[in-house]
């Protein structure tokens, strides 16, 4: 029976996949098979090993301090100013990542949806929509994405089922590539979605078992990496390596693609696009959140309220920063990598410590 104020294993599972799954959702294929090949799904499986490994680190380090939240015992652990030192970058590393995100949501509605819309209203409506979501405690965090992630998971795992027939195996021929592939640059690629994975360093003291933390991290990351998979997969599958460097958003193509019942539904391209905002959302959502709630944690406050809306200027000063698609995908891949290595090294160190220190509380 599920403790009250509590989430169980499966919610947690829930939460992590729901944040993890949607960065860059849509030009993902792209970016893989730019510098993948085909052998962008055998390097999207290795991606989502490697950052397993990361998830891992902190659901290990939420279990040995499971009634408190990484900026507590990082203090404990490492001392109180480097700590907020170290949790300092955390926070910047999600400011900077989930502003280039709203930045990449405003390209995508500006292209797609709203054409006569400047991109600063669109990133404007999701960033309020965004920070006024996050002026909630971490449970009622935790219940908004429960909420959401059907429709989250649905239509992406919909999307492959009907494409499937249209996928030609030769297209995903040969499975280690044409040419040697760049790897250390795709395996970072791959493994920077899932950056979000760090949320598990604060929704331990909000679960109901969090001795089974691993369990619902092998969950999240296997749901999450296996959609991503299927997505690679049907893109590549249905455009061949060549055609689908050269789609802007190759998952958009794929939605566009389908036709059901004959003319019955001709364009699924746009009850995909709605489902994907909500998609986003969520990415976005844990972006937000954790970015607050890290700003509470360094100026030891506890109004949330505050620090996110003090935070909604930062954010669109910084999605605005980019000059141009081009420019944003570069500082995100750039970004993105730096922040996974970071994040991956911040873990081992507080683990490395904590077991030389045998998890004793100081």
């Amino acid at each position: 029976m599920q403790s009250a104020g509590k989430i169980s294993t499966i919610q947690l599972a829930v939460v992590i996949s729901s944040t993890i799954f949607g960065s860059n959702v849509l030009s993902f294929p792209k970016i893989m098979a730019e510098s993948a090949g085909t052998a962008a799904p055998l390097i999207t499986v290795a991606g989502t090993a490697f950052a397993a490994v990361s998830l891992f680190i902190f659901a290990i380090l939420s279990q040995r301090f499971s009634d408190r939240t990484i900026y507590d015992y990082s203090r404990n652990l490492i001392g109180k100013w480097p700590a907020f030192f170290i949790n300092s970058l955390v926070l910047a590393v999600f400011l900077i990542t989930t502003a280039l995100g709203l930045r990449h949501t405003g390209e995508v509605l500006s292209t797609v949806v709203f054409r006569q819309t400047p991109i600063e209203m669109s990133i404007l409506l999701m960033l309020l929509l965004v920070a006024f979501s996050c002026r909630r405690n971490v449970l009622k965090f935790c219940y908004v994405h429960i909420f959401y992630w059907p429709f989250v998971i649905t239509p992406f795992l919909f999307l492959f089922l009907v494409s499937a027939k249209s996928i030609n195996p030769l297209n995903l021929m040969p499975l280690l590539g044409n040419e040697p592939a760049d790897l250390v640059p795709s395996l970072f690629s791959s493994a920077s979605l899932y950056l979000g994975s760090f949320i598990i360093a604060i929704l331990l003291p909000v679960t109901e078992k969090p001795k089974k933390a691993l369990k619902a991290s092998v969950i999240a990351i296997s749901v999450a990496g296996g959609m991503y998979l299927l997505i690679i997969i049907s893109a590549l599958g249905i455009y061949g390596v060549e055609e689908t460097k050269l789609l802007l958003y190759p998952t958009l193509e794929v939605a566009r693609s389908i036709e059901l019942g004959g003319q019955v539904i001709e364009r699924f391209d746009a009850i995909f696009i709605i489902m994907w905002v909500i998609n986003i959302y969520s990415t976005l959502y844990s972006g937000y959140y954790l970015s607050a709630y890290s700003l509470c944690e360094l100026l030891r406050v506890k109004d949330q309220r505050m620090t996110s809306t003090l935070l909604i200027p930062v954010f669109f000063g910084i999605s605005m920063l980019p000059n141009d698609l081009f420019q944003l995908y570069e500082i995100s891949r750039i970004a993105d990598w730096s922040s996974y290595i970071f994040l991956t090294g911040y873990g081992l160190l507080l683990l490395a410590v904590s077991l030389v220190r045998r998890g004793r509380r100081t």
